[in-house]
This record gives structure tokens, C-alpha cells and sequence, in this order.
């Protein structure tokens, strides 16, 4: 597990990369991180990016990842003194279960996982396509599958080797946690984005409800024709025309910092 910090040392962003859990952040992570820097930067706005760097799957299973997720937040409020009034937490796809994840334990506390208390709400919490439902078929609905990467057939290999037989539960899908589970989420604003060629579209749409039942300061956006995680997978493959949800995560985030 290792930490890296990118951008001033100011308001913060812990961020969690996604990749199914079994696989390492790439350069279009980077590339779209600092330009949420350089973007908060033009608007005066003071903006840290703590990248987390967590044991992948099969060489790790849950709750593994979550513990070092938990870790990472940790070492944030506690080493480097920042208060939750300070900190936004993000990922994308598996790093957006993470983010679940991490409010469900700082709310219910998983146990088999060090408690985090903290004095008062974190400032904020983006989901990039949260991967908050496993192994399930979530192609019910007609959605362009040329759009996405996580066809069921991915859902069930990926999710196989992170839960490594585990039994799933509300810490690694959210999405079957009734709307009770995230009344006591210490968060103020939360921001939902995903695609609307995403596979798991419905689910993604199904968590933003629950959150905006619960938080008020829910904020969600569905982009028609971007696929999963676009803002950083299109950098990825050498795609650098800024996406609709990109724009969006720059604007909520010049806002709430």
C-alpha cells in the first residue's frame, strides 16, 4: 500500500482508481487528476490529489482493499492534519465501491476493520460509474454494450477474484443496502456521474436515488454516448476531448471547495 500526493498541499481529494480491483491505475488516471488540479488552480482554488495504491485482486481479497482505503483517510485526518470539513473523497468504478465503502464503515463501522471516527462531516464524495453491484446481469435494459467495458462476463471474473468466496454484503454492494444505510453517511454533498452507454446505468441511477433520498446536496449526471469511467478511460485511449462528466466534476468541485 503506498501514497502519493499530487497538487498543493491545500483542500484535498483522496482518490481511490478503479480497475475492477484487479487492475493498476493508468496514465488517463494522472492526466484527468491533474487537470482537476490546474482547473481548481484557474478558479483560486487550492486543490490536493492523494492517490491511493492499494493490493490488487486475486493477490488480495476484501476487505483487504477497503481497510487500506480506510487507511489512507486515516492517514490524511491524522498525519497530515487536515479536518473532514477538508476532504473530498473519489473514485471511479471500483474506486467509486470504495468511496461506498468507506462512508459505510465511517457510518457503521465493518468488523473487521479498525474504527475511524471523525468530528464532523467530510466535505464531499464523487462517484465516477460506482461499481456498487457484484457479479449481476445488468443488461436488462437495451443499452449499447459497444459503449461499456464491464459486460457481465467481466462483472463475474473481476468480482470472483476481489470477494475470493466472501459472502457480499452492504460494504461491498451498496446497491442492495436499503435507503436507512445512508442516512448516517458523515458526507455533505455527494456527486453521482456516469454514462449513458454504461451497462450498469441502472444501478448507478438506482444509487444516486438513494443518496439524494438520504443527503440532500445528491447532485447526478448521465451523459448520453459516454461510456464507463469516460473521463478517464478516453484519455486513456488517446481520446483527450474533455467529456460531459468531466466538465461536471470540474464545476461541483470549484463549487464545494
Amino acid at each position: 500500500m503506498r501514497y502519493s500526493f499530487r497538487g498543493a498541499i491545500a483542500q484535498n481529494s483522496d482518490a481511490f482508481p478503479g480497475g475492477g480491483f484487479c487492475l493498476a491505475a493508468n496514465k488517463g488516471y494522472f492526466a484527468f487528476l491533474d487537470s482537476l488540479v490546474a482547473s481548481s488552480r484557474q478558479s483560486n482554488k487550492d486543490l490536493a490529489v492523494f492517490v491511493l495504491t492499494y493490493t490488487l485482486a486475486p493477490g488480495a481479497a476484501y476487505p483487504t482493499q477497503l481497510t487500506q482505503a480506510v487507511s489512507a483517510l486515516r492517514y490524511i485526518l491524522k498525519q497530515t492534519r487536515r479536518k473532514p470539513s477538508q476532504v473530498v473523497i473519489g473514485g471511479d468504478s471500483a474506486g467509486g465501491n470504495m468511496v461506498m465503502g468507506v462512508l459505510s464503515h465511517l457510518a457503521h463501522v465493518h468488523p473487521a476493520i479498525p474504527e475511524l471516527k471523525i468530528t464532523e462531516p467530510l466535505l464531499g464524495a464523487i462517484g465516477i460509474a460506482p461499481w456498487t453491484l457484484m457479479g449481476q446481469d445488468h443488461s436488462k435494459r437495451e443499452i449499447y454494450h459497444g459503449g461499456d467495458l464491464v459486460t457481465p462476463a467481466v462483472d463475474l471474473l473481476w468480482s470472483t477474484a476481489f470477494l475470493a468466496g466472501a459472502a457480499q454484503d452492504y460494504f461491498t454492494s451498496v446497491s442492495d443496502a436499503p435507503k436507512s444505510w445512508f442516512e448516517k453517511f458523515p458526507v455533505r454533498q455527494v456527486l453521482i456521474c456516469g454514462g449513458g452507454s454504461e451497462i450498469m446505468l441502472p444501478v448507478i441511477e438506482d444509487l444516486a436515488e438513494k443518496l439524494q433520498v438520504t443527503i440532500a446536496l445528491t447532485r447526478s449526471l448521465t451523459r448520453e454516448r459516454e461510456g464507463h469511467v469516460a473521463p478517464v478511460y478516453n484519455i486513456y485511449v488517446g481520446d483527450r476531448t474533455e467529456t460531459q462528466q468531466g466538465k461536471k466534476i470540474k464545476a461541483w468541485l470549484r463549487d464545494v471547495l
